[in-house]
């Protein structure tokens, strides 16, 4: 499973253009997209801010030279990526109950765009 996330985060990063400002989730999957965005912004230059869901993330992010911003010091997220406890036929998602939830939620309404 964990190659599964991995290759999903991988490709919700291809989604993230310079000047962005992007919604980091919390969790097994958007760890992967944290860590290629931290990739890219390393090798390929890529220009971005990120927002994170969580301390870990924000450690995480912090870590791979991702540069951050509070929720409070931007007007909106152009795009969040997070993984989905549950995704039916119809893509309704539930998202678990954990630690980041609260947090997760408030990045979600600030977001133009999201991927699960």
């Amino acid at each position: 499973m964990n190659n599964l996330k991995k290759l999903v985060g991988i490709e919700a990063a291809k989604f993230v253009k310079d000047g962005m400002v992007v919604g980091l989730g919390t969790g097994s999957t958007a760890a992967f997209f944290v860590a290629e965005l931290g990739r890219r912004v390393a090798e390929e230059n890529l220009k971005i801010v990120g927002v994170t869901t969580s301390s870990v993330t924000n450690t995480q992010a912090r870590e791979l030279g991702i540069p951050l911003k509070d929720i409070d010091e931007v007007d909106a997220i152009d795009l969040t990526v997070d993984g989905a406890d549950e995704v039916d036929l119809d893509l309704n998602c539930i998202k678990g109950g954990g630690a980041a939830l609260l947090m997760e939620k408030i990045v979600a309404t600030y977001s133009q765009d999201y991927i699960w």
